[in-house]
């Protein structure tokens, strides 16, 4: 575990849906693999995660690699069409990431505020959040249908601040793609990178810290975070 002490503290934490609280991006990898291979075109997981990973219009930088090498007038929404079609199957091996349903808990009976700021839409995000039984724990669901500007801008970082009542600089955020960590930063909390096993190849240099997995996140970690920088804080 890899942390940069910064000068905040916490009175509220946020997190990323896909790929950070439930593992929606290894199947969704899984259905463009097979889209790709259908179409003779590689696609390897690095590649995937650079221009999909957190990002709104990522599928779309992707179909043209599959556009630019085919000469049979494949359009973007013929792709979209036989993506959907492939998720049916794949999105059957939707999980929880590790550390999720021990941590969400212990945060909201140590009594901090949660909330989820996602790139994905509400609909999509409270799917998944249900089907976990994990809604009942965040105080704010922030989505893609709430802000006109998505990741990585800061736009749903705010909002879910405003919906908590927290300042965003009293805001801790945990993410696990480039965007959403562009995103918090740049809404002024301290971000900390996740990154998954499909994630793992990106640079996170511009998180706060690092680390590999909710499982290694504790209570105690948070508040030590937290005491350290209220210690700062008195200097």
């Amino acid at each position: 575990m890899q942390l940069l002490i910064t000068d905040q503290t916490f009175d509220a934490i946020i997190f990323d849906h896909d790929g950070t609280l439930v593992d929606t991006e290894s199947p969704d990898f899984q259905a463009c693999k097979m889209l790709f291979d259908e179409f003779g075109v590689p696609l390897t997981l690095e590649g995937w995660a650079a221009k999909a990973a957190g990002v709104t219009d990522g599928y779309n930088d992707l179909f043209q690699d599959v556009i630019q090498n085919r000469n049979d007038g494949i359009s973007q929404a013929d792709l979209w069409r036989r993506l959907q079609e492939l998720w049916k199957i794949t999105y059957e091996q939707v999980e929880l990431m590790p550390g999720v349903n021990r941590l969400i808990p212990e945060l909201e009976q140590t009594g901090y505020r949660l909330g989820v700021a996602t790139a994905s839409n509400r609909q999509w995000a409270d799917r998944w959040l249900a089907h976990f039984d994990l809604l009942p724990y965040f105080q704010v669901i922030a989505t893609s249908d709430d802000v006109v500007h998505n990741k990585p801008a800061p736009d749903v970082y705010l909002y879910a601040a405003t919906q908590l009542g927290v300042p965003p600089e009293r805001c801790l955020a945990f993410e696990d793609s480039m965007a959403g960590v562009q995103a918090a930063k740049a809404a002024g909390m301290t971000a900390i990178a996740v990154p998954s096993h499909v994630t793992k190849s990106l640079d996170f240099s511009q998180a706060d810290g690092t680390v590999w997995g909710l499982d290694n996140v504790t209570i105690a970690w948070i508040k030590e975070l937290d005491r350290v920088a209220r210690r700062e804080n008195r200097r």
